[in-house]
């Protein structure tokens, strides 16, 4: 057989005289060709008789199925060679109405091949003898709405360091040895999900526009681009790449309030970065006290006491995100102030304090000292009945210690302790 799709050959008798002609597929294009390729499939053999001479036509038709992926949906397209460039736009532009026939592109992949482009009528062509060479019934396409922007992989140099190397012949086997002898899974972070923070059109936040400003926030960082707002109202919000002056880069996002029930809806996305930018990093200037807080809630529910420090080293192991001291310190304070309210606001509850421990402990003495005029807090001195009662058996002789408090407000704990004359234990403590 011929290389060509179609091959004819002519077996010819004639007067006792026979003879055999091979003709290819760019002389064979008349209507015979035609004729055999529209009732014929695959492999067919038929017979013509023309003045006295029997020509017997041998058709092979390759066919190749193409599995035309776009975001969630998948359409087949019938490819063979007499099929062009051209079909499978108008093929993708007819399936999803979405598409620009101006900006579409496509790429698949072939074994051995990790990526391919399909431009053209010969990307096509070579697609389809590939597949057939190497017995593949269909093949996997990718469509895209804009121009494809190659993603570069972090660990292309490493895989090129671990390419096997024949001194004698100085040929390369690109065999990658690292995954043979170091078996190592990819860490999944919890980050993973941001990606799908903004997805589509018609995607709706339940907590209005609060909760779309947080997953663009999250979205930008996992995905690895900056953005700029256009327009950043309670109604609407308006986001566009920070390259698009620069790089004229198209990635835009609308979403506006819809007043019935208070939802904020994604009305139009261009989800393409043609900047390139688009590559995730340990540092974003969008990451904020705000965030750590609500991602950090549920630990400081369990363990009020978490530290700052405790914040930086989970966020950098469990999210993959360098954030300051400065976020973490804010950020556990917010997290407290929502869940145990605000500490300023405490401070009053001191009043209900004194005249509950003096009830449930008679003898217990608990002074308040505070602005009158301002009514602003100065300090406290509690001792409960116990200790006043203990002293009268300690030897006399006082000692006193002070701490500073940490917190928003800052002052000092100062302790008055005395030993008792059992060998100084327990020991008594004063507070003020």
């Amino acid at each position: 057989m011929c290389s060509n799709e179609f091959c004819l050959r002519f077996d010819f008798e004639f007067e006792n005289c026979s003879w055999s002609s091979r003709f290819g597929a760019d002389w064979c294009e008349g209507s015979l060709i035609s004729i055999a390729h529209r009732h014929l499939q695959l492999f067919t053999h038929s017979v013509f008789r023309l003045s006295g001479a029997s020509i017997s036509v041998f058709t092979r038709i390759i066919m190749v199925l193409l599995l035309c992926k776009f975001r969630v949906s998948t359409a087949i397209f019938c490819a063979s060679s007499t099929s062009r460039f051209r079909d499978v736009i108008e093929f993708a532009c007819g399936n999803w109405d979405s598409l620009n026939s101006e900006t579409i592109s496509f790429t698949y992949e072939l074994p051995g091949n990790a990526l391919c482009m399909l431009r053209s009528d010969y990307d096509l062509n070579t697609l389809i003898s590939f597949a057939c060479s190497v017995g593949l019934e269909h093949v996997n396409v990718s469509v895209y709405d804009g121009p494809f922007i190659p993603q570069i992989e972090d660990d292309a140099s490493s895989q090129e360091n671990h390419m096997m190397i024949d001194s004698s012949s100085g040929h390369q086997d690109g065999v990658d040895m690292l995954s043979k002898y170091c078996h190592h899974e990819p860490k999944i972070l919890l980050t993973a999900s941001w990606a799908q923070a903004i997805r589509d059109v018609g995607q709706p936040f339940e907590g209005g526009v609060g909760q779309f400003r947080r997953a663009l926030k999250m979205y930008s960082m996992e995905v690895g681009f900056e953005y700029d707002f256009v327009k950043n109202t309670k109604e609407r919000v308006i986001a566009t790449c920070r390259r698009r002056a620069t790089n004229n880069c198209m990635w835009r996002v609308n979403a506006t309030l819809q007043k019935i029930n208070g939802y904020f809806y994604i009305r139009s996305l261009n989800n393409i970065h043609t900047c390139g930018a688009a590559i995730r990093t340990t540092k974003n200037s969008r990451m904020s006290s705000e965030l750590v807080a609500s991602l950090i809630r549920d630990k400081v529910r369990d363990k009020p006491l978490t530290r700052p420090t405790d914040i930086v080293y989970d966020f950098k192991e469990s999210y993959g995100l360098d954030i300051t001291y400065h976020h973490a310190w804010w950020g556990v304070d917010r997290a407290k102030n929502e869940l145990f309210g605000h500490q300023s606001l405490l401070y009053d509850l001191l009043r209900w304090y004194k005249e509950e421990t003096e009830r449930t402990n008679p003898g217990s003495i608990i002074e308040i000292d505070y602005d009158i005029n301002t009514g602003r807090f100065k300090r406290v001195f509690v001792s409960f009945y116990a200790c006043i009662y203990g002293f009268w058996y300690c030897r006399p002789m006082l000692f006193l210690d002070g701490t500073f408090l940490k917190g928003r407000y800052k002052g000092n704990l100062l302790a008055a302790t005395a030993k008792d004359g059992d060998q100084g234990n327990p020991t008594r403590t004063h507070h003020y």
